[in-house]
């Protein structure tokens, strides 16, 4: 008798399980249903973290603000993190985490140039829409159907500012161009980018002069400015050493302001560069104090960098186009009437990046279409430098986009 109960209790146990499991199962299903899914892929560690550390703010306040709207087609937005470390073979695993365990409608990311150059495939193979905040190397997307950019390339953003200068008569003698020789991007903004663009537009250059960006003493690349007559310096290099030749400049007593694209167009200049950094010229795709929408973004962006520990004074043109990406999946998903329905996740991914072609977007950046090969055309805001604030010299429109 003892022997039969137990097994009818492990029968009923058994089905206890199996029901429950059943029923958790409906149940996320379900959940599943009422919600979108976005991916974020996003270095918060390694190379890239010091500028993409604030990626994830922009994100959660677009994510905030269409949630607490109603959210998309009546469904709210979860967006599901994933830290690559800066490693391009993360990215990699991150969009196909996304697609395949998440089932993720688009992916926010990845952000930089190097991973998605290996992201990208991965994307297309996998049918979901990627959309980077930082990348802009040339002719990543083209080749990809659901590769797409929020970003404006930095050989177009140079050219805009070059013209400013010219227009402004600011460029009467020389440019120097400083680049670090041992640093892809710097290599390639100073060789590949200042210096074609200078000489395209006819302003005389003084060098190429490289250097390296890991050496300890700047002082004998420096030095070969002194005596030179020149209206600015051209420096291709990252936030950190930017600043790093512009104090060695300054101790030199080379008083030539610096000028530059989106490189190094960090917030984080204003306190590190001081005084140091007056005059500097540059280019981003987004202003903070362009207008009321600026304003706003940067108020609620600084709230909430201060109590992720983060000091910035506005933010950086990369984290504006993170909560971009986010109102531009809105806008698309809207077209293309997305339900978040699992079952219908493959379909309604390629919608979105159907819908992304037929519109533009009404963004805190401008106003916004994508091109053919998958780039946005952003404006470009010629931005200076002066007691610790940025002022706005010029403003070149978008270009318009060829579909």
């Amino acid at each position: 008798m003892n022997i039969k109960i137990s097994g009818v209790r492990r029968t009923f146990a058994v089905m206890s399980i199996g029901l429950a499991f059943g029923l958790m199962t409906l149940s996320n299903a379900a959940k599943a249903a009422e919600e979108i899914v976005l991916g974020l892929s996003i270095p918060l560690s390694g190379i890239y973290s010091t500028i993409s550390k604030t990626t994830e703010i922009g994100v959660d306040i677009a994510v905030e603000e269409i949630n607490a709207a109603g959210g998309i087609n009546g469904k709210k937005i979860r967006v599901v993190k994933f830290d690559t470390a800066s490693d391009p073979k993360q990215a990699v695993t991150a969009v196909r985490k996304f697609a395949h365990d998440d089932n993720a409608l688009g992916v926010i990311g990845p952000f930089s140039s190097s991973e998605a150059r290996v992201a990208f495939p991965a994307g297309e193979r996998l049918g979901i829409v990627q959309i980077p905040n930082a990348s802009s190397a040339p002719k990543l997307a083209d080749k990809f159907s659901y590769a797409y950019r929020l970003t404006e390339s930095e050989f177009l953003q140079f050219t805009r500012l070059i013209k400013t200068l010219k227009k402004r008569n600011a460029v009467k003698r020389s440019v120097a161009i400083l680049y670090g020789t041992d640093d892809v991007v710097s290599k390639a903004v100073g060789l590949f980018i200042m210096k074609p663009i200078l000489t395209k537009e006819k302003v005389n250059i003084t060098g190429p002069i490289g250097f390296a960006t890991k050496a300890f003493d700047l002082s004998p690349q420096v030095s070969q400015l002194k005596g030179k007559t020149i209206d600015y310096v051209g420096l291709a290099g990252i936030t950190p050493v930017a600043i790093r030749v512009l104090k060695e400049m300054r101790r030199q007593g080379i008083k030539a302001p610096i000028i530059g694209a989106q490189i190094w167009a960090d917030p984080e200049i204003v306190e590190k560069m001081g005084k140091d950094g007056d005059d500097a010229v540059f280019t981003t795709s987004y202003y903070y104090d362009l207008n009321d929408r600026t304003r706003a973004f940067s108020k609620k962006f600084v709230a909430g960098a201060k109590k992720k520990g983060i000091i910035k004074p506005w933010p950086h043109h990369v984290d504006a186009s993170a909560y971009d990406i986010v109102y531009v999946f809105k806008k698309a998903m809207e077209l293309a009437k997305v339900t978040g329905d699992p079952v219908k996740v493959k379909e309604e991914r390629t919608a979105i990046r159907d819908a992304l072609l037929k519109t533009s977007f009404d963004l805190i950046s401008g106003n916004v279409c994508f091109d053919k090969n998958g780039d946005a055309q952003l404006p470009g805001y010629i931005l200076t430098m002066k007691n610790k604030k940025w002022i706005l010299l010029d403003t070149h429109a978008p270009l318009p986009c060829k579909r």
